[in-house]
């Protein structure tokens, strides 16, 4: 065995295939090990800041005190935990009386963020308040004075600059104002019939968070089993609202968790793609490898060694090699990861990163895994090819048959599709890109192939610069799809970013006005014009319950799941809708009274169809309209939305009050101000807050979008230089051939430039369909409207021109400038 093993590792270390593909496995393993780390990593630092604006991981929140059950499980998961109270009360001094939230806290909260105080302070104490600006503003009130909420006396000790726990929703109305836990009864605000809301707040690790989301499920649908208590459904009718809620960041701030959602399906996308690229690295410096190897193969052969020494001397070479790459690469992959986080924590600070080294080892499964699937699926069918030719044939380098090819291009596939769907997180977003990009590989390198064809048989000039039609149409097709895996990550960086600055655009609403009467608004709407605040329509609002469906009830089954049918929804009526609406069925516009406009996710719920008669119950009497059309809401915008819209003139609009959003730059809140104590009938809600919070997390997701942007791009310019480098390889001896039959240095500089820059022209206008094609799929997951991008098709096409005619002039140059005796001795060394 050391006598064919020990010339064959001679052999593959001389012609120096064997660096090439120790290189390449080895920058497979490293960018995958690196890539998946760090995306662990960034989902869990941007997770931790959407939990920021929840003040925690886990929210447990009741309309009654939190079960003791419940804080024993999450002691038992060893969660961190802490109680807040949430009501309305009046604070007041002896000139000003302002209805304000009370925000009862311990000295644990928050979990998650900052509660930042002026003067500064680590936690409130007993008989302590602290307000907020607009508290502040209203009372008119310092730091050191009295303010009582409701009969309980209070000295102000501070003032809240930023309190990381900021939620939407009219039940947390502006202004704000912190005490401590026990001075809720000093207080006596809390009587019978009161509107209270008690939270148990939870953060620890991932996995333990995660473990306490199942059980809280379990609980819950074991109490509301109707089999277990056959009250339950008919208090659920009865109820409001659920008593009992679990809520994590995402449910909490609906606007953030679009955004997330797309950077999770960004970071994916990068993953497959990077994965991608190494994958046709290695198949271009495999497929040379064999190549390089065909030769000395056929001697061994012609020496008198059997085919089965020859495989078992390559099973042992290939071992060496996987496990030289697994070392090397895992060391550099391991570099890599906690390199990518230190320039995260550089570049963007506010990301809370951590480095842990248990989860930098889970990089050697990978490695070995990465290993075995490329040499089983990109050099093994080769090998075992080669060894059952016979010798004669190899000598002659005869073309490789057409079936050769198809097999090795169909298992090195297939290995590749296995690779990338076991190391990707999302396996529907990997299956759909996949599947898309198999088919235009095919599709493409069909019509490449004839078209090559074509111009080969024409016998014209340009015919010279082709050379074997399906080698080429190969190349071509490879080279465009590693250049359009690079492009997707920019693209899509840029769909991703005017997606979001259109989610948040300049005067985005920071005002909601709430309960405002009837006899108030013409004059409300008078003082948002004398101050040139831009606002959304003023619409009525009417609570009412939906209560049957073509005269029929609903089910108690779907009562008991669908919360809409449990409470009473804010309903409106108006001409025109929201501008952030569109309608997806039906008829857009009103017609008559009685007619009804239905949110589509809703609709779909509760079986509501075009044409369907549904009954509501108000508080003046029953109302029966028919719907028809279905709409798509944008619940992330700011600004009102509402689950049903009514006709003009099918409610009476002085039955309830009228709600709106409105924008008030910062230099005028001493105007807000006093807007608020001249409608003091009315709730306003101060979203300014939220808002910057939301601005300050996408600005976090814009920055690291776009430094994994930039990390993948280059690997992926590395690894296509890598491609193109391969490619430059299999024309040395061409050009050996060439320079020794006397063709003229400058004309075969010409002839080589010209071929590699018609691939590179060729590829890059592939590469732009394939980018279009690949980012319209991953636009549909991340639910972008689908664009079109002339931009790539304008610069790559030429850029890649251009590129390769400059590397292919740079490697195969200094080949035309030696002597052809020497040519031929470096093609023979090979």
């Amino acid at each position: 065995m050391s006598s064919v093993l020990k010339p064959l590792l001679l052999q593959s270390f001389r012609t120096g295939g064997l660096y090439l593909l120790i290189i390449a496995l080895s920058l497979a393993i490293s960018a995958t090990t690196a890539l998946k780390f760090s995306n662990t990593q960034v989902q869990n630092a941007v997770s931790l800041q959407a939990a920021e604006m929840l003040g925690a991981d886990l929210v447990l929140s009741d309309n009654d005190p939190i079960q003791s059950n419940w804080v024993q499980k999450a002691q038992q998961l060893q969660l961190k935990k802490t109680s807040v109270t949430l009501f309305g009360s009046m604070a007041h001094t002896q000139n000003q009386f302002v209805m304000v939230n009370v925000k009862a806290v311990d000295e644990h909260f928050p979990l998650r963020g900052k509660l930042e105080i002026q003067p500064r302070a680590k936690s409130i104490q007993q008989g302590e308040v602290w307000l907020s600006p607009r508290a502040i503003d209203l009372l008119k009130v310092k730091v050191g004075d009295q303010v009582a909420i409701a009969d309980g006396k209070f000295k102000v000790t501070g003032i809240i600059e930023h309190d990381s726990n900021q939620e939407l929703g009219f039940s947390g109305f502006s202004p704000t104002v912190i005490i401590h836990q026990a001075d809720i009864a000093k207080t006596n605000a809390i009587q019978v019939g009161s509107r209270i809301e008690y939270r148990l707040l939870m953060a620890g690790e991932p996995k333990q968070v995660e473990t306490f989301k199942p059980l809280f499920k379990q609980q819950t649908k074991h109490e509301s089993d109707p089999k277990v208590d056959q009250n339950r459904v008919q208090q659920a009718e009865n109820s409001e609202q659920s008593t009992l809620k679990l809520r994590d960041a995402s449910q909490s701030n609906t606007r953030l968790m679009k955004p997330i959602e797309n950077l999770d399906t960004f970071l994916q996308l990068a993953n497959l793609l990077t994965i991608l690229l190494c994958g046709i690295a290695i198949a271009l410096t495999s497929q040379r490898y064999v190549q390089q190897n065909q030769d000395h193969i056929a001697l061994m052969r012609c020496l008198g060694a059997s085919k089965q020494q020859i495989l078992v001397a390559y099973v042992i070479l290939l071992a060496i090699v996987s496990a030289l790459s697994i070392v090397i690469g895992s060391l550099i992959g391991i570099a890599l990861g906690y390199g990518l986080l230190q320039l995260m924590l550089q570049l963007i600070p506010q990301l809370q990163l951590s480095f842990a080294i248990a989860d930098l080892l889970m990089a050697l499964p990978i490695a070995i895994f990465t290993s075995v699937m490329v040499l089983i699926g990109f050099i093994l069918p080769s090998i075992w090819e080669l060894l059952n030719t016979p010798p004669i044939r190899v000598i002659r380098q005869q073309e490789r048959s057409r079936k050769s090819y198809m097999m090795m291009f169909s298992v090195g596939i297939a290995s590749l599709v296995i690779f990338s769907l076991v190391l990707s997180d999302n396996l529907k977003l990997s299956l759909l890109v996949l599947s898309a990009i198999l088919v235009l590989c095919l599709a493409l390198f069909i019509v490449i192939w004839f078209v090559l064809k074509a111009i080969k048989q024409l016998k014209h000039p340009l015919s010279a610069y082709v050379r074997i039609p399906h080698q080429t149409a190969f190349q071509i097709t490879a080279l465009a799809l590693g250049l359009s895996l690079i492009t997707v990550l920019s693209v899509l960086r840029t769909d991703l970013l005017e997606r979001w600055q259109q989610q948040l655009p300049e005067g985005t609403p920071n005002q909601f006005v709430y309960g405002l009467p009837p006899f108030d608004m013409p004059q409300f709407k008078q003082q948002l014009e004398q101050n040139n605040w831009q606002s959304t329509p003023l619409y009525p609002n009417i609570r009412g319950r939906l209560i049957a469906k073509n005269g029929q009830a609903f089910s108690t089954e779907l009562i008991q799941q669908n919360n809409s049918l449990r409470r009473e929804l804010n309903l409106t009526q108006a001409e025109l809708y929201p501008k952030d609406n569109l309608i997806t069925q039906g008829n857009p516009k009103f017609t008559q009274v009685g007619q009804v406009s239905v949110e589509e996710k809703l609709a779909t719920e509760l079986g509501i169809k075009v044409g369907d008669q549904l009954s509501f119950s108000l508080p003046e009497g029953s109302l029966d309209a028919k719907v028809i059309n279905l709409r798509s809401v944008e619940w992330e915008s700011f600004s009102p939305n509402f689950f049903f819209i009514f006709s003009p003139q099918t409610m009476d609009e002085n039955a309830g009050s009228y709600l709106s959003s409105f924008y008030v730059p910062a230099t005028d809140q001493p105007k807000m101000v006093r807007l608020i104590q001249q409608f003091s009938n009315t709730v306003f809600i101060d979203v300014g807050r939220v808002l910057d919070e939301v601005k300050r997390l996408m600005n976090i997701l814009v920055q690291v979008v776009t430094v994994l942007a930039i990390l993948v791009g280059l690997s992926g310019i590395l690894v296509l230089i890598a491609c193109l480098n391969v490619l430059m390889d299999e024309r040395r001896k061409e050009v050996a051939l060439l320079r020794s039959f006397g063709i003229a240095k400058n004309k075969l500089k010409q002839m080589l430039s010209l071929e590699i820059g018609f691939i590179g022209l060729v590829a890059g206008i592939v590469a732009c369909l394939f980018a279009e094609v690949i980012s319209a799929i991953a636009s549909y997951k991340m639910q972008m409207a689908i664009q079109f991008h002339p931009e790539i098709w304008l610069i790559l096409p030429m850029s890649m021109m251009l590129v390769c005619m400059l590397i292919g002039r740079y490697r195969l140059s200094y080949l035309c400038d030696i002597p052809p005796l020497q040519s031929l001795r470096e093609m023979n060394q090979s």
